[in-house]
């Protein structure tokens, strides 16, 4: 009786684990790369899927944890929601679940990223994984010979006539209100003395600031003296003041996670200014802090996509017109007495 009963046993177990084999068999693992060939410091796309037959049951399926790096010198931008879809609703139990992945990198070269690892129902010992991508990284040829310079030469803006004509009216008005002041303060002041009144310069707008900090750094020559993580330290010290002086965020005193962090709630800058952001300050920490060693392409590139962010997240305000410097009237000259009718004979 005893050896049937553990027959019975045998048997259950055997069925249970068949059924959880064959269960796990339909979850169905796939990785995929919208482009396997970028240019240094661009950004692709990586999508992952796992399909399963919920016809038994939902399976529990466990993600793999994406740190910010794949792998050396691979790294994350930013990765979506794990969503679930039906591909074919003639069919809702063959189900979905997918999540994007945007990536880069900084240096050039060959990279094989692994596959990724999923847990269904607990069983880790055996995973279902997705195949291994290559990915490669590629630079652009410098010519080091030649000067800085923008990477879009000055765009000509055509005015239709109205609008010439408006600020021409404008214009005319703002001189004639002015005169109207000047008449006004001649009139009450008649043979007053006005001091003059110290007019201190306006604050220099944070775009014109950083601009011509850029510029300075760029005349010391830094990385051609090997002096690389002066160099870094420097753009990320201007990129940093910058974003203080913009938006206050005391970008100064806050970690390259802390500030993407925070222009996540903002407006001032789009996404794709906040990613090109996320690459300078992200190579810098690299330079500072783990002794990176960028090539020469990198070293240009970097500071010119320092200017570009700062000229495209320049906000166009309009004109403030100020006031003339009042005008110091000299005193009225007094005239002469008059001579005498009948002057004295000699």
């Amino acid at each position: 009786m005893k050896l049937k009963n553990r027959h019975i046993i045998i048997l259950l177990v055997l069925t249970a684990l068949c059924r959880f084999s064959s269960y796990a068999q339909d979850v169905r693992a796939t990785s995929g790369i919208d482009s396997t060939v970028i240019v240094i410091g661009n950004q692709t796309k990586v999508h992952l899927k796992v399909s399963y037959d919920a016809k038994g049951g939902m399976p529990k399926i466990q993600w793999p944890f994406i740190p910010d790096s794949l792998m050396a010198k691979v790294h994350v931008v930013s990765k979506s929601k794990i969503d679930t879809v039906i591909p074919d609703h003639a069919n809702p139990t063959e189900q979905s679940q997918t999540q994007d992945l945007v990536i880069t990198s900084f240096d050039s070269g060959y990279y094989a990223i692994p596959p990724f690892q999923f847990i269904v129902n607990g069983d880790t010992a055996h995973p279902v994984m997705t195949d291994a991508m290559m990915l490669q990284v590629r630079t652009l040829p410098v010519d080091t010979t030649k000067a800085f310079r923008d990477i879009k030469g000055p765009i000509q803006v055509k005015f239709p006539l109205i609008i010439i004509l408006m600020y021409v009216g404008i214009g005319l008005a703002v001189l004639i209100i002015l005169g109207l002041i000047l008449y006004y303060i001649l009139k009450n002041n008649k043979g007053k003395v006005i001091e003059p009144v110290e007019i201190k310069a306006p604050p220099i707008d944070p775009h014109i600031k950083a601009l011509k900090a850029l510029e300075e750094l760029a005349m010391q020559k830094l990385w051609q003296e090997g002096k690389i993580k002066e160099y870094y330290s420097g753009i990320s010290e201007i990129m940093r003041t910058y974003l203080d002086d913009k938006t206050r965020l005391g970008a100064l005193e806050m970690t390259t996670d802390e500030i993407m962090y925070a222009l996540r709630r903002r407006n001032e800058f789009s996404e794709e200014l906040k990613n090109q952001l996320r690459q300078i300050l992200v190579l810098s920490d690299l330079v500072k802090f783990a002794k990176e060693q960028p090539i020469e392409h990198e070293h240009q590139s970097t500071l010119s996509n320092a200017v570009d962010f700062i000229n495209k997240s320049i906000r166009v305000e309009e004109p403030i017109i100020q006031r003339q410097t009042p005008v110091t009237v000299p005193p009225t000259p007094v005239a002469p007495p008059p001579a005498p009718e009948n002057p004295p004979t000699v």
